[in-house]
């Protein structure tokens, strides 16, 4: 079994990235010079950092990339380490199909060089092209990494993709081009991924060597977003942006050694398509998008007057979806709602599950009563299936109430009544029927009046 002290060991006798750079250690006795690549015939594994990381993140990275280098490679590999801001390559090796390389200190020795090389990569304090102004902390530039490794090396042999790790912000940031910037919470339209190189940063053009598979895992550091919404977005834009080039997002995580993990691994991850993100047909315009809600997290539901009286049906019919009811009278209701028939039903005895979560309701808050359910995972809104139980107290008339729904940004209101002037305490059956009602998802999104999605709709 493979020891993690023999890395530790290893990093502390090269010692701290934070020291200077010239302090790097000597070439190892019979260290691997570069140009053995050339006579390697196994798999490539690739790493993309940034030179503008955070100090505090440094020497993690560091520890992580030489544990990656002395225990987590497989045999018969090779990896290169490149600057993925500056496009330029900081060290490259092989790994031998020799079983002395199963060694951690085999490796140790064999590989100073280029454990080096990475120590002082990370040991230089780069200036930030836009000066001090926040921002470039991190900054990385996907779009012409991609084309750098493909000009930089030939294609990934056969169907398998080259795993790729990066390591800095998501956020795409490049003086020269700040019209794509995506701080401040914005985030590129999906008529980026129509437009040609010309038109976008993140465009292509035939024969720009955009069909290279690549496996990304992507890491980065702290809170770079300005919204859970602009989290999202720009997650599934560079899913969607790395599927365009015949790849795949696998990982994308604030833990670095869980995307350390995943990437020494091969893990395969899941798709866009898995996710629900599929490039919208009707964004033509490759123009930049601000992720800021126009109402927060219950302003949605709370506030008085809709943003859009009548907005139109969904453009498609696969995402995230807020589902919440709200009334006046002093009631008990309650919300119940599955992503489809046979998933996990959620309410308030089952306030979470795979898909999403209930929002405990609010029985003595002031003013109009209401409670909500987000299903955070994406959800086909032609399943899912919602009621309203009139669980306790009375109600001349039976109880009337108002729905709201978000998806895809917009919010879409409806009403609901049930017939029994008094609760049931939640019981169900046939004979209770006047005690509950199911709310018509489809006419309040106006489904009907959508587009044809073709065989995937609904059963």
């Amino acid at each position: 079994m493979k020891v993690l002290t023999s890395i530790l060991c290893v990093a502390l006798c090269l010692g701290s990235i934070t020291r200077a750079a010239d302090s790097a250690p000597p070439a190892a006795a019979g260290a691997a010079p570069k140009d053995t690549l050339a006579g390697n015939t196994g798999g490539a594994f690739v790493v993309g950092m940034s030179p503008f990381l955070d100090s505090t993140a440094k020497d993690a990275v560091y520890r992580s990339l030489v544990r990656l280098i002395v225990e987590d490679l497989p045999l018969n590999t090779r990896l290169e380490v490149y600057d993925a801001f500056n496009l330029k390559s900081i060290t490259r090796l092989s790994i031998p199909n020799a079983k002395v390389f199963n060694s951690p200190k085999t490796r140790a020795n064999q590989f100073a060089v280029s454990i080096g090389e990475i120590k002082q990569f990370l040991a230089r304090d780069n200036a930030r092209p836009g000066g001090q102004k926040p921002g470039f902390d991190g900054a990385i530039r996907l779009p012409q990494f991609c084309d750098f490794l493909a000009q930089d090396r030939p294609l990934h042999d056969g169907g398998a993709k080259l795993p790729l790790l990066l390591i800095g912000s998501p956020l795409y940031q490049d003086s020269r081009e700040p019209g794509f910037s995506m701080l401040e919470g914005y985030f590129p339209s999906d008529g980026h991924l129509l437009a040609s190189r010309e038109q976008s940063v993140f465009g292509f053009s035939p024969g720009d060597g955009s069909a290279q598979g690549l496996l990304v895992y992507w890491a980065y550091f702290g809170d770079t977003w300005m919204s859970d919404l602009h989290r999202e977005k720009v997650t599934r834009f560079w899913a969607l942006y790395i599927q365009r080039r015949g790849g795949q997002l696998a990982s994308f995580s604030a833990d670095l050694a869980t995307a350390m993990g995943a990437f020494s691994s091969e893990a395969p991850g899941r798709s866009a398509a898995s996710n629900g993100w599929v490039a919208d047909p009707l964004q033509t315009k490759p123009e930049m998008i601000r992720a800021s809600r126009s109402v927060n997290l219950v302003d949605w539901l709370t506030g008085n007057a809709l943003p859009e009286s009548r907005p139109p049906p969904p453009s498609r019919m696969v995402g995230p979806l807020k589902i919440g009811i709200r009334w006046k009278e002093d009631i008990d209701l309650d919300l119940y709602a599955a992503p489809r028939r046979d998933a996990e039903t959620l309410f308030f005895q089952h306030p979470r599950s795979p898909e999403g979560y209930y929002f405990k309701d609010h029985r003595s808050s002031p003013g109009r009563e209401y409670e909500f359910i987000e299903f955070e995972s994406p959800v086909d809104v032609r399943k899912v299936q919602a009621f309203v139980n009139f669980y306790a107290g009375s109600c001349p008339g039976g109880p009337t109430g108002e729905v709201r729904i978000e998806f895809l940004d917009r919010i879409y209101g409806g009403t609901f009544a049930i017939e029994s002037p008094q609760g049931n305490q939640g019981r169900s059956g046939p004979a209770q029927a006047v005690f509950w009602t199911q709310i018509p998802i489809h006419e309040i999104l106006r489904l009907n009046e959508a587009a044809p999605q073709g065989p995937s709709a609904a059963r």
